[in-house]
């Protein structure tokens, strides 16, 4: 799958430019370094997915890839969410992903969650927080 151009990533209707890396790479240069070789194809196959607007193929991976812990693919499906894209828009589910990217120690989720937090009423949060918590406890 051709990559579009230089763009790496849609995010608030901006476009992010990054240097152009081999397809291979794209895992790393959005700073994946968390995932094995296996899920770094998966990860790739869904991001290049993504940027060509295959938004349902690259949401089945990056929800594969969320479940198993991958911070850079929990926060690309809260993009996804946050935009509907590959899903029904849902700023609680958005925030849950972001969420748990950030506590993982993601910079870029983090910037995010504070982003959605702030056009929540405070009910969303209280139950998006509650998913989060329901999702960790799970999880461990």
């Amino acid at each position: 799958m051709a990559v579009n151009q230089q763009i790496v990533e849609k995010e608030h209707d901006q476009l992010l430019h990054l240097a152009v890396a081999p397809p291979d790479d794209w895992c790393e240069a959005m700073g994946g370094g968390d995932l094995n070789r296996n899920d770094r194809g998966t990860f790739n196959h869904a991001f290049e997915s993504f940027v060509a607007g295959s938004y349902d193929s690259a949401f089945k991976g990056f929800a594969k890839l969320s479940t198993k812990g991958s911070f850079v693919s929990q926060y690309h499906l809260g993009l996804m969410y946050l935009k509907g894209m590959g899903a029904l828009q849902d700023y609680c589910y958005a925030h849950l992903w972001f969420n748990i990217a950030s506590s993982q120690g993601y910079k870029k989720a983090r910037i995010q969650l504070e982003k959605i937090t702030n056009k929540m009423s405070a009910q969303q949060v209280e139950k998006a927080q509650k998913l989060a918590r329901a999702w960790t406890a799970k999880k461990n």
